[in-house]
């Protein structure tokens, strides 16, 4: 099981969850995959294309079209410290997000009985009724937002039009304010974060997060001990904080939220963590080779 960090995060960062593939593939990384197939080829050319290193000039670069079909991604700095890159139409071309295709699949593990997504304002879609035990029923939006201020007044439009309790999903807690819990909490409306609901086996497929947990069996390190736990796994396995975050395949900022004890013990990101401090750094394929060798074992 792996969490899917970069593809919750692209969603929330990309605009319009629409951009030539290039941008797809640099925010959202190895989790890149899952994402491809709902990708929509539109009519519309993008004006850039990524940088390998933006913080050395004035990037990113800008795409040229030289008419019969051939373009190219052009460095923007006076200096031209990024190479030329030879595109063609396709390269170029805006792929969008296709909601309807991309919620299907989230629907099933999510614990969401699917609908054909109806939008409900800005960055908000109605794709199903909950499955899920602690709201039976209860209509589900999906909620993706690249800003605070816009999450907090879709979820206000949300609470004055829906009478009833309701589920909010949306990629990342991360624009979730404390203000908005409240208002959330005195309405009953539920949260449902992707990135802490959601994993990812080993054949590719979508699970729910507490289905991995559950068989995972991974105890929790008590709060007042972590600093002392992570210290001495950096010293006996001489590595930094940040090769225990890439190993674990969690964001910095979930890392640090898990040592403070800001995040639920049971979110996958902070299951992920405790696995590596007990696991060791050995690389998820070795882990995975040896669990494959156990079980050949036992049957």
């Amino acid at each position: 099981m792996r969490t899917l960090s970069r593809l919750w995060r692209s969603l929330e960062t990309l605009p319009g969850l629409a951009a030539i593939a290039a941008y797809w593939e640099e925010y959202c990384g190895p989790d890149v995959a899952l994402v491809r197939p709902h990708l929509r080829l539109t009519d519309k050319e993008g004006s850039h294309y990524p940088c390998p290193d933006p913080w050395t000039g004035v990037c990113p670069r800008r795409i040229v079209d030289y008419g019969n079909g051939e373009y190219a991604a052009l460095c923007s700095d006076p200096y031209q410290r990024c190479e030329r890159v030879p595109l063609t139409r396709k390269d170029v071309l805006v792929q969008e997000l296709d909601l309807a295709s991309f919620s299907r699949v989230l629907a099933e593990p999510l614990g969401v009985h699917w609908r054909t997504p109806t939008e409900r304002g800005d960055g908000v879609w109605a794709i199903g009724l909950s499955n899920r035990r602690d709201s039976k029923s209860q209509p589900v939006f999906l909620a993706v937002l690249p800003e605070t201020r816009r999450l907090e007044a879709s979820l206000h439009r949300l609470l004055l039009s829906v009478t009833g309790p309701f589920v909010i999903a949306a990629p990342t807690g991360d624009h979730l304010t404390v203000e908005a819990c409240e208002l959330l909490q005195h309405r009953g409306v539920g949260f449902l974060s992707l990135e802490e609901q959601l994993l990812l086996d080993d054949s590719n497929k979508l699970v729910a997060a507490a289905t991995g947990a559950a068989e995972d069996g991974i105890e929790t390190t008590p709060l007042e001990d972590r600093r002392r736990v992570v210290a001495e796994f950096l010293t006996s396995n001489r590595c930094k904080v940040k090769d225990i975050q890439d190993v674990a395949e969690v964001h910095p900022a979930d890392y640090y939220k898990w040592l403070d004890g800001t995040r639920p013990d049971h979110y996958s990101t902070c299951i992920a963590i405790e696995r590596v401090l007990r696991q060791g750094m050995g690389s998820r394929q070795d882990r995975r080779r040896a669990t494959t060798e156990e079980q050949r074992v036992d049957h």
